[in-house]
C-alpha cells in the first residue's frame, strides 16, 4: 500500500546521495537554505513523527498490560524489533527512552531493507558465476530439507549449512552492501608509520578497500575455488 513513511525514507535516501555529489551543499547552513535541504527537513519530520507514534502506542500498551502479560501475549510467536527494545534494560534496570528506541528503529528501517536486497542480489550474481558452488549450496539445502513437508528452515538449523554460509560471507566480502563507515575518534589513534590521528577527528573507513586489501586477503579479487576457505571470516 502507498505509505507516506516509506515514501519519505526513499526520498531521504535519494537526497543523501545527491548531497554527497554536490560539495557546495555539504555545509549544513547552506544545505538548509536549499530546496533539497527543505525537502530533507520535511521528510525527516515525517519519519520521526511516524516512528514516535508507533513507539508511544506500544509503550502505552505495555504499561496497560504489564511486562508479564505482554510476554504471555507473545508466547508462541516472535516479538518484533520495537517489542524487544521496549523490554530491554541495562545492568542498572533502566529502560531505553522513546527517543533511543525511535533512533534504533529508524536505523533498521534505513539500513535493513536496501542492504539486505543488495547483499542477496550480489550473492545470486556470484553464485551464478560459479555454478559449481551454486550446485553445492543447493545440495546442502536439499539434504537439510529431505523428508519434510515444509520448506522452512529454522534459525537454529543455519549452522547445518556451513558451505552456504561461506558463500554468503565471501559474497559480502567481495561486494559489501555498506562500502564505508565514519567514526569520530574518542582518543588519539597511533598508526604503524608513526603518525597519529588526533582525538575528535572523523575518520572515513573503507570497508570495500579493507575487503580487497592484498595485505589481508590473498588474491582478493579471486573467489576461492572448491572449499572457499581462504577468507579469515571463517
Amino acid at each position: 500500500k502507498p505509505s507516506e513513511y516509506i515514501q519519505a525514507i526513499l526520498e531521504l535516501s535519494s537526497l543523501v546521495v545527491r548531497r554527497q555529489l554536490r560539495p557546495l551543499l555539504h555545509p549544513w547552513w547552506l544545505y538548509r537554505l536549499s530546496a533539497d535541504g527543505r525537502r530533507f527537513a520535511r521528510a525527516c519530520a515525517t519519519v520521526r513523527a511516524f516512528t514516535a507514534d508507533v513507539v508511544q502506542r506500544r509503550r502505552r500498551q505495555l504499561a496497560r498490560l504489564g511486562h508479564q502479560a505482554w510476554l504471555d501475549g507473545h508466547r508462541g510467536r516472535s516479538m518484533d524489533f520495537i517489542d524487544l527494545l521496549l523490554l530491554a534494560k541495562d545492568e542498572d534496570g533502566h529502560t531505553l527512552s522513546d527517543e533511543d528506541i525511535a533512533a534504533e528503529a529508524d536505523t533498521f528501517m534505513f539500513e535493513g531493507h536496501d542492504t539486505t536486497a543488495s547483499g542477496l542480489a550480489w550473492l545470486f550474481y556470484n553464485l551464478a558465476g560459479h555454478p559449481e558452488h551454486q550446485e553445492r549450496c543447493r545440495r546442502e539445502v536439499q539434504e537439510l530439507l529431505a523428508g519434510r513437508d515444509s520448506g522452512d528452515i529454522e534459525w537454529e538449523e543455519l549452522s547445518r549449512l556451513p558451505f552456504t554460509t561461506m558463500c554468503i560471507k565471501e559474497s559480502l566480502r567481495l561486494h559489501p552492501p555498506v562500502t564505508a563507515v565514519s567514526r569520530r575518534c574518542t582518543q588519539d589513534v597511533p598508526l604503524r608509520d608513526g603518525r597519529v590521528i588526533p582525538k575528535g577527528v572523523i575518520c572515513l573507513m573503507s570497508i570495500y578497500g579493507t575487503h580487497h586489501n592484498p595485505e589481508l586477503w590473498p588474491e582478493p579479487e579471486v573467489v576461492p575455488p572448491r572449499e572457499v576457505s581462504l577468507s579469515p571470516w571463517w
